[in-house]
Parts: structure tokens; C-alpha cells; sequence
């Protein structure tokens, strides 16, 4: 129960911090028309993106069935309102198939580096509708850069490697790191992991339409689709570099405030913000914690064990 309790936190302090009447009051303009489509978005983004894992994963020679990834997949939704909760399901396939956890992470770092640069790429168009925001794209693309080329480049990884190797709680995994970057530059010199970005590509367009239609069923005609994936990838970005648990509130405040920006009262800028992260992760909550309870029957979990550090005798030359 505790992502709920977060959640709603989370959707009453938002609700507070604006006039709680214009909030209803744009609220109740939604579409409701709109609702089978959003929630057909909502979910059909997460199974789209367990089947793309599913093919980094067989790339990395983890041995997992279609069905079984996607149902994995979305068990792991089911924490995805708590801290580090995206990596819930990488530790339900690491014990799911006895497969090292360094390398089934790598997978969901590959596939949300590419995720990030699609949506990215995606926003330049309405970005440039807004010039004043220029400067956060080009930052959001240095930054995601910056973590290619630390994954990539052997000079660049071995000093943060060293810096990591002097930190008390991360130096404990360096084992677990080492496969991590390992596997990322495999992962990233394969054909078929640029290939299969198609999907990803087709995630995005998923995820960017949701969060335009939402708005769009509250003010018919405010937002075009080019302006809502500018708002939605650079949301998307704050929430991430902000570290909180599924981008709770910042995510909301960042994309509160570019549609206050772009001309939207407070009230509906706050409703897009709630009813999209409903749409989202509110939904993918329960759906999540319903396909955990199917999962855990067919397989036996050991919880946190998986987290467990494996043992390095020396130091990995990275690739």
C-alpha cells in the first residue's frame, strides 16, 4: 500500500498548492469519451515496453519467454511510485532466471537512454515553438550524452569507477557495476538493439499522445501534439534528474508550470498534471500489483536477497 500512500500525498499537496476549485472545476471539463483510449495508452505503453525488453534481454542471454517478460514487466510497475522502484523489475527477472542482476540492469539502461534521446528528439519541434526552453533541451541532450559516453568510453569509466570505488554503500557492487558497463557497450554495439528501438520509438509516441489527448479532453484546441511532447519530455527529464520516487511532484510542478507558460490557467495545467499521472502511473500501480500477485505464483521470489553484492577479487578492465 505504501506507492498509494505516496501517490496520494503526492496528488493532495498538488491539488493544495493550487485553488482547489479551479482545479475541480477544470477537472470536470474532461472527456469522458476519451477514457477508453486513454487507459487503452495508459497500459498499452508499459506492454510495448516489456516487449522491447524482451530483446535486450535475449541479448544479453537472459532466457525468458515474450509472455513471461511483458507479465514481469508489469509486476514491476507495482513499485514504481517508491524509490528505485524501475528497477524492481530487473531484480524479478535476475531471480525469475537465475541471471546476473548487473546484466539485466544494463538492459533497462540501454533501453531508457534510448527512450530519453527519442523523446528528446521528439520535443525540438515544439521547443523551438518556445526558444526560451531551448537551453533545457540542450541540456537534457548533453546530459544524456554524457552518460553514453561514461558508459562507453574505457578512460571515462574507469575514473568514475574510481570515484565509486571510494564511495561506502556503492563500492560494495563494483562487481555488479563493472557487468552493468560491460554489458551496456555490448548491448550498444549490436545491430539489433538499434534495430528494435522501433519500439521504443513507438513508446514514445504512445506516452506523448496520452499526456496530448488528457489536455487536449480538458481544453479542446490549447495544445498541439508537438507542444505536448516538449512539455512531456522535458517533464519527463526533470522527474528523472530529480531522483524522486517515479518523478512524483516534480514531474507534476515541471509540467504545471511549462503549461502555465504556454497560456493554460493554473487549474488546468494542475488537472493534466493529475489526470495524466493517473492515466500512467496511477494505473500501472494496480495493474502492476495484480500481475505480481499472477507472477509470484509461478515463480519464488527471494525479495531483496537478489540485491545481495557478488564478490570481486580485483578490479574488472572495463571493455
Amino acid at each position: 500500500m505504501l506507492p498509494f500512500c505516496i501517490g496520494v500525498a503526492a496528488l493532495v499537496a498538488l491539488v493544495l498548492a493550487v485553488n482547489p476549485r479551479q482545479f475541480a472545476n477544470a477537472a470536470s471539463r474532461f472527456e469522458i469519451r476519451a477514457l477508453p483510449v486513454v487507459v487503452a495508452l495508459g497500459l498499452g505503453y508499459y506492454v510495448l515496453q516489456g516487449v522491447r525488453w524482451h530483446y535486450l534481454l535475449r541479448a544479453v542471454g537472459v532466457r525468458i519467454n515474450r509472455r513471461d517478460t511483458v507479465l514481469l514487466n508489469m509486476a514491476g510497475q507495482s513499485t514504481g511510485l517508491l524509490p528505485f522502484g524501475e528497477l524492481t523489475r530487473a531484480v524479478l527477472v535476475a531471480e525469475a532466471c537465475d541471471a546476473e542482476l548487473g546484466g539485466v540492469i544494463a538492459t533497462i539502461t540501454v533501453q531508457e537512454l534510448i527512450y530519453t534521446l527519442i523523446i528528446i528528439a521528439a520535443a525540438i519541434p515544439g521547443a523551438l515553438q518556445h526558444h526560451a526552453a531551448a537551453d533545457g533541451i540542450i541540456s537534457a541532450l548533453v546530459g544524456t550524452a554524457l552518460v553514453f559516453l561514461i558508459l562507453t568510453v574505457p578512460a571515462l569509466y574507469r575514473r568514475v569507477r574510481g570515484v565509486v570505488a571510494h564511495v561506502p554503500l556503492l563500492r560494495r557492487y563494483l562487481a555488479d557495476i563493472d557487468e552493468l558497463q560491460r554489458d551496456t557497450v555490448v548491448l550498444l554495439r549490436r545491430w539489433d538493439t538499434l534495430t528494435w528501438s522501433i519500439l521504443s520509438v513507438g513508446g514514445a509516441l504512445m506516452a506523448i499522445t496520452l499526456f496530448w489527448l488528457v489536455v487536449h479532453s480538458l481544453a479542446p484546441g490549447f495544445l498541439s501534439w508537438p507542444e505536448a511532447a516538449f512539455v512531456y519530455a522535458v517533464s519527463h527529464v526533470v522527474g528523472a534528474i530529480t531522483f524522486s520516487p517515479g518523478g512524483l511532484g516534480s514531474f507534476e510542478a515541471s509540467a504545471v508550470g511549462l503549461l502555465v507558460a504556454i497560456g493554460a490557467s493554473v487549474g488546468l495545467a494542475a488537472a493534466a498534471a493529475l489526470l495524466q499521472r493517473g492515466a500512467d502511473k496511477g494505473l500501472a500501480t494496480i495493474v502492476g500489483m495484480i500481475a505480481f500477485l499472477v507472477a509470484r505464483r509461478r515463480y519464488r521470489f527471494r525479495g531483496l536477497a537478489a540485491l545481495t553484492p557478488r564478490p570481486s577479487a580485483r578490479p574488472v578492465a572495463p571493455s
